[in-house]
């Protein structure tokens, strides 16, 4: 089974395995998931364009959702520049009083104003990704291979855990299973 897992040694393959089963409780189907994940943000991706601007938070839905590092976090320029008006802080670390008060900062409501949203934790790549691909997952996408697909293609660095993923694969359950009552009591979908 790990022999199909691109990009990794087998040890760490089994090492993950037997945490998420032993520690997280995980099915196999589960596990398979996770390992498809990875194997989405290992594909070739071809040639890029232009080489991304590390300097600047990755756009993952353009004019509204952005993702970066602790670093563009405390850039009030920066933020300001792009148009930011809530930071979603997942570290932590404490932004500085500059930002705390132009900004709206920790708990919102990134749907209610269609203000543009930073998500950030200390290096933007595990916890802030998985926050930025739960919401891509109840909006954007049908499941999250693909979400993950668009978020990968938006911030290559973009890593979720093993554990993180875990949780967004059951989370993507939870969806389902929401829609399909949905449906079947003829009421609207909440993705779209």
């Amino acid at each position: 089974m790990a022999s199909n897992y691109i990009g990794t040694d087998v040890s760490m393959i089994d090492k993950m395995e037997y945490y998420l089963t032993n520690d997280l409780q995980a099915t196999s189907d589960e596990i398979d998931y996770i390992k498809r994940l990875y194997n989405t943000k290992t594909k070739d991706r071809g040639i890029l364009k232009r080489k991304p601007n590390v300097r600047l938070p990755s756009t993952i839905v353009d004019n509204f959702l952005y993702h970066g590092h602790v670093g563009h976090a405390k850039n009030w320029n920066l933020l300001n520049e792009i148009g930011i008006k809530h930071i979603l802080n997942i570290c932590e670390i404490e932004l500085n009083k500059e930002i705390l008060d132009n900004f709206n900062v920790l708990w919102i409501n990134i749907d209610d104003d269609h203000s543009k949203v930073f998500v950030h934790c200390q290096l933007g790549i595990s916890r802030s990704s998985s926050i930025v691909l739960a919401y891509l997952m109840k909006y954007h996408h049908e499941n999250l291979i693909d979400a993950y697909d668009h978020l990968v293609n938006c911030r290559r660095i973009a890593s979720p855990n093993f554990g993180f993923f875990l949780q967004l694969i059951r989370y993507e359950k939870t969806l389902h299973k929401f829609l399909s009552s949905n449906e079947s009591h003829g009421k609207d979908k909440i993705c779209q």
